[in-house]
C-alpha cells in the first residue's frame, strides 16, 4: 500500500510541473554569443523559452510564427517549451478585417473622489486563480462601464528583452485599467489592478510591482516605440481606452489607422471564460 501511494505522489510531479498554453506566438528572440536560451514571446503576454541550439523545435515555432496559426505550448516549470501542437483558435475570436477609420475622440469619465475610485475597486471580480491580464482588465472595465457608465483607460507595461533576460522574466507586456481621479483638488490618474494591488495606486508604484530597482518607464505613445527597440531600456508603459483588448490592437491602430470604439462581445465573452470560467449570453450588453 505505501509503494503504490509513493508512486502515485511521484507520478504526480510530472502533472503538476506542466502548463499547456493555447495562443500564437507574438515573436522570437534568438539566443545570440553567450546566451543559452531562445526566447519565445507568445501573444498572451508570456514568455516561454528553448535552449540555445535546440534547432528541431525552434524550425517548428519558426513555421508556427511565420502561420499565425494558434498552437497548444507545453511548458514546464521554468517555461521551457516541451511540446507545440497546431489546435483550432477560440471559435469566438476570430481575427477581424481591418476597417479604415479615423481615431475617435475618447473621453474619459473623471471620478469625483478618490473614496468612490476606492468603492469602485472593491467591486471588482477577485480571482485568485491564474488567468491573463487582458482578461481579467477586460472584465473589470466592462462591469465598471454596465453598472456606472464608467469610461476607464488601460495601461500596458511592455518588458524588453534585456530586462527579460536579466531577470528570466515572465512576460512581455501587463495591462490593467486605470481611471482620473478628482483627488484634492486636481484630476489624477490611477491604475486599478485588483489583482496586484490593494486599491487605486499611482503609475510608478504600479510598475514598481514587477520592475526591480524602482526604474522609471518611458511613456510612449506607439507600439512601434517598443517593438522597434526591443533592447532599449527596461520597460515603457503606454496609455490607450477601455476597449483595448491585447497589444494587437495597438498594433492595428498603427498599420491601419483602425480604433475601436466599443467593446467587442467576442472578447468580453472569451475573458468571462478564462479569467472567470463564466459563460455570458451573447445578448447581453449588444
Amino acid at each position: 500500500m505505501y509503494f503504490i501511494g509513493f508512486l502515485l505522489w511521484l507520478l504526480s510531479f510530472p502533472l503538476l510541473a506542466m502548463t499547456q498554453i493555447s495562443t500564437q506566438i507574438y515573436d522570437i528572440d534568438m539566443a545570440k554569443d553567450g546566451q543559452d536560451v531562445t526566447l519565445v514571446l507568445l501573444n498572451t503576454g508570456q514568455v516561454a523559452k528553448i535552449p540555445a541550439g535546440g534547432s528541431g523545435i525552434l524550425n517548428r515555432l519558426v513555421e508556427a510564427k511565420s502561420k499565425e496559426q494558434h498552437y497548444n505550448f507545453t511548458l514546464d516549470d521554468d517555461r521551457f517549451i516541451v511540446d507545440v501542437e497546431m489546435v483550432s483558435g477560440p471559435a469566438n475570436l476570430k481575427m477581424l478585417s481591418p476597417m479604415m477609420a479615423e481615431p475617435a475622440t475618447y473621453l474619459p469619465t473623471t471620478i469625483a473622489s478618490m473614496d468612490v475610485a476606492k468603492q469602485y475597486f472593491r467591486e471588482a471580480r477577485y480571482n485568485p486563480k491564474d488567468s491573463q491580464c487582458f482578461n481579467r482588465a477586460m472584465v473589470w472595465t466592462y462591469e465598471w462601464w454596465r453598472n456606472h457608465s464608467l469610461r476607464s483607460n488601460k495601461l500596458l507595461v511592455y518588458f524588453t528583452r534585456t530586462y527579460i533576460r536579466r531577470y528570466n522574466f515572465e512576460w512581455w507586456f501587463h495591462i490593467a485599467p486605470y481611471v482620473h481621479v478628482k483627488d484634492q483638488g486636481k484630476v489624477v490618474e490611477r491604475v486599478m489592478d485588483v489583482k496586484y494591488s490593494r486599491g487605486p495606486i499611482e503609475f510608478r508604484r504600479w510598475t514598481n510591482i514587477f520592475v526591480n530597482g524602482d526604474v522609471e518607464c518611458p511613456v510612449i505613445t506607439k507600439f512601434s516605440d517598443y517593438a522597434d527597440f526591443p533592447y532599449t531600456g527596461q520597460c515603457y508603459i503606454q496609455r490607450t481606452n477601455m476597449y483595448t483588448y491585447q497589444p494587437a490592437d495597438l498594433q492595428m491602430n498603427e498599420a491601419w489607422n483602425y480604433t475601436k470604439d466599443k467593446f467587442l462581445m467576442t472578447e468580453v465573452r472569451q475573458a468571462y471564460l478564462e479569467a472567470y470560467d463564466e459563460v455570458i449570453s451573447k445578448k447581453v450588453g449588444e
